[in-house]
Formats: C-alpha cells, sequence, structure tokens
C-alpha cells in the first residue's frame, strides 16, 4: 500500500459558549482536518487540536502538512507508522500538532487495513471507557457552582476542575462554591495554566484553596520551571500535576529528574500523535507517576483518538479530559460518539471509527 495524496484544510469551529483561562478566552475552535489516501481506495483521517494562542492555529497547522510534512510522505507505505514519524521529524522541526494530525489518519488507515478498532492496534484493552472530568473556565463562584451541578446531573462526569489564575480570593470563593454542589468527596481539581511567577506566590495562593480537598494543582509555574515546581512540591500537601512541562518524552524524563511533579497530563496533540503520547505514558509509569488525557477542546476525529487511546494504556488512573464534542452544538462525524454515565467509549469499527460529515465540515471550512 502506498500513499497517494494528502490533504490538510482549516475549520473555524464554534464553542457552544465562550471560555476563559488564564492565558486565553475562546469562543471557536481554529483547528485542521487531515486526509490521507492510498492506492488501495483506504483514505485515513486526522484532525488538529489546539486551542491556546500561544500555539500556531489551524492555517498554519495546514500550511505546515500541506508544504513540508505532506510531500515528505507521498508515496510511502502508511503502514510504517514510526518510520514516518522519524520522516516528519527529519522533515520539520516542531509542529507537534501538525504531526499529531498526520499520525492520527495513519494510524486509521492501519485499523481499517487490518479491519480492527484503534485500540486493538495500540495494544488492547486496559479498561473498558474512560472516565470523564469536565473543565469550568474563569467565571463567578455561583456561575462556576450552576455549571459544575449541570454537567454533574447532565453527563454524570467523574470530576471537576476549575480553571484558576485571578488575584484576591475569587479563585479560593469558587473552589468552596463548587465544592458545597459537589459534596465533600467528589474529585475537585484546579488548573492554573502557568499563572503564577514563583513558586512563594503559588504556595500562597494554593494554602487559600487547601482547604476545599483538591485532588490536584495542574501547572501552576511556567513549563520550564522545573526546579520551582519541585520547590513548590515541598511547600504544599496538594499534588502538583504538570501539563505545558510534559510536551515530549524528553521533556517528562526531565520532570521526573527534577522531581517537579506528582501527576502527568498528556495531549496527544501536544506530544505529537498517539506514538508519542503513549511512550509518555509508559515512561511516566516506570516512573510511579499516573498520568490523565489532556485537552484541547477536540472535535470528534480527535476524541475518538483519544478515546481509544485512554482504554489502551493502564497508567490512566485518574479522569480524563476527552469532554471536548460536549463544547459544540454540531459534530463534523456523521456517528455519535458514545458518552454514558461519565465514561467515554472508543468507537468499535475499524480504524478510528468515524466517517466524516462533510456538510458540517464544509460549513465550518476556512477559504484559501
Amino acid at each position: 500500500m502506498k500513499i497517494t495524496r494528502i490533504e490538510a484544510f482549516p475549520i473555524h469551529a464554534p464553542r457552544s459558549r465562550r471560555f476563559a483561562g488564564a492565558r486565553a478566552v475562546l469562543t471557536h475552535s481554529d483547528f485542521a482536518l487531515v486526509a490521507i489516501e492510498t492506492d488501495e481506495g483506504i483514505t485515513g483521517y486526522g484532525e488538529v487540536s489546539s486551542a491556546l494562542y500561544y500555539y500556531r492555529l489551524g492555517p498554519s497547522h495546514a500550511y505546515d502538512i500541506n508544504a513540508y510534512l505532506g510531500p515528505a510522505l507521498i508515496g510511502q507505505d502508511p503502514l510504517m507508522i514510526s518510520g514516518l514519524v522519524a520522516r516528519m521529524d527529519h522533515t520539520l522541526s516542531g509542529g507537534r500538532q501538525a504531526k499529531s494530525g498526520v499520525e492520527m489518519a495513519l494510524w486509521d488507515i492501519a485499523g481499517k487495513a487490518a479491519g480492527l478498532p484503534l485500540y486493538r492496534l495500540l495494544g488492547g484493552r486496559a479498561r473498558t471507557a474512560a472516565p470523564l472530568n469536565w473543565t469550568i473556565g474563569l467565571s463567578e463562584p455561583e456561575d462556576a457552582a450552576a455549571e459544575a451541578k449541570q454537567y454533574l446531573e447532565r453527563h454524570r462526569v467523574r470530576s471537576i476542575r476549575l480553571k484558576i489564575g485571578r488575584p484576591g480570593e475569587i479563585d479560593a470563593r469558587s473552589c468552596a462554591a463548587v465544592r458545597k454542589v459537589l459534596g465533600p468527596s467528589f474529585p475537585l481539581r484546579v488548573d492554573a495554566n502557568e499563572y503564577y511567577r514563583s513558586a512563594k506566590e503559588a504556595a500562597k495562593a494554593i494554602g487559600r484553596m487547601e482547604e476545599y480537598d483538591l485532588q490536584l494543582v495542574e501547572q501552576p509555574l511556567a513549563a520550564h520551571d522545573l526546579a520551582g515546581h519541585a520547590e513548590l512540591r515541598a511547600a504544599v500537601s496538594t499534588p502538583i500535576g504538570l501539563d505545558e512541562s510534559i510536551q515530549s518524552p524528553r521533556d517528562a524524563i526531565a520532570a521526573i529528574q527534577a522531581r517537579a511533579g506528582d501527576v502527568f497530563n498528556v495531549y496527544v496533540s501536544e506530544s505529537g500523535g498517539l506514538m508519542r503520547a503513549q511512550q509518555i505514558i509508559a515512561i511516566a509509569e516506570a516512573a510511579g507517576i499516573p498520568c490523565l488525557i489532556g485537552t484541547m477542546g477536540e472535535l470528534q476525529i480527535a476524541t475518538a483518538a483519544a478515546a481509544h487511546l485512554g482504554v489502551a494504556c493502564a497508567n490512566l488512573p485518574l479522569t480524563c479530559d476527552l469532554v471536548g464534542p460536549l463544547r459544540y452544538d454540531e459534530s463534523i462525524i456523521g456517528e455519535s460518539l458514545r458518552i454514558e454515565d461519565g465514561l467515554l467509549y472508543p468507537p468499535e469499527s475499524p480504524g478510528l471509527g468515524i466517517t466524516p460529515d462533510w456538510e458540517v465540515i464544509n460549513r465550518w471550512r476556512i477559504p484559501g
């Protein structure tokens, strides 16, 4: 089998509601979609997800694929995924999000060629479905509490995460309001997205929230500040999670050596694809560090891919952020991803198990 054509194009996907974090406010997701055709009539699909302002967005990712990554893979065997990942790394330094979308489409082809759902190619099931977390953006305490109640009742999510990163007492008041809704034992975590400037500043802020029994505090300091995270771990009782600090296997090793975090939040998109994400999770497992899978607010294609990863990796004891499809009013696939009782199930059809809905995709497609 040979690759005959690769095309990527950007889309502008409207979100159901505005989402505010410490470093970005999102009303749309500027992503890209990837299609890879083969000489045996099998087409694989991938999604490039990049939701925050400090990453390149959909049009740039599509350009990287069409100008550089795609031409490097034309004529190659799409089933040689490890070799093609290495070829992409040789062709383009960086560009992990774009590479992730291409690799996702390659895995889709591999599963379709084998007649197997993707999780079977990733090692088989470690669990039936991935338990889900719902993240609430920066908002007033009463609004955060209302949103937590809504998603508990509607989707029975298994944990709640609050975005934090505001001066004064408002973050602590939001924790108090949400904890009142959740009850005393329901998992509650917070995410600062690198907001605090020092371990001392972060420790002071976290100290105001710890009485609300936080499961973990995610990425309180800058991604590069591993020493600061290690210092903070010693200063607070709440476990420290790393997200922006963990974007490659090498990052995971550095964080382990620095004793910088208790939990790793691993993204398929940030890692450069399913293969690298699985490597990071395995490295963390060897070091005794639990993981979860994070989200860029992915649409249904990338969420399906993450669902396959989420059931294939044993070292995922925490709830995962794979609720992106719930943030949009429409779907870009013909199937309905199965979310029941706070659990996301992977599709059982071959490959990713999805069929693009071109009517929706073409409406969201960015011309050019």
